[in-house]
């Protein structure tokens, strides 16, 4: 049986995820340092909001998204070298911006993911 959260436990918990995969944005590897400027996005001008990775035959998948400073939400899939952390793939970048809009309530839910990482962005930036 699933737990039942309520729309506060929800966005607590979506905060939470969201500042966790910040944290790790913050050292940048050089892998997406090299993805976002060949994406011609400014590495200091943003911050990570999602990130998972998936133990893959080749390497490692890294996903995740990008919330830039002007706000644009970038997808990205990567594929990383276990052994020396270099990136062999960019299977995936593409700007999702629509797919995350920021609604302050959605009915059952709360606020939207792309409202709570817009959140945690200037939280960032005001700190």
């Amino acid at each position: 049986m699933a737990i039942q959260r309520n729309v506060r436990q929800q966005a607590a918990e979506t905060r939470a995820t969201i500042k966790r995969a910040a944290a790790i944005g913050v050292t940048l590897p050089q892998w997406l340092r090299s993805a976002l400027q060949q994406h011609a996005l400014p590495p200091h001008a943003g911050l990570l909001v999602r990130y998972f990775v998936v133990p893959e035959q080749e390497g490692d998948l890294h996903t995740g998204i990008w919330l830039t400073d002007s706000l644009e939400c970038w997808e990205f899939e990567v594929m990383v070298s276990r052994e020396t952390q270099q990136m062999l793939d960019v299977e995936e970048f593409t700007n999702a911006t629509a797919s995350y809009p920021a609604v302050a309530a959605i009915p059952g839910t709360g606020p939207s993911f792309g409202y709570l990482a817009r959140q945690v962005l200037h939280e960032t930036r005001d700190a």
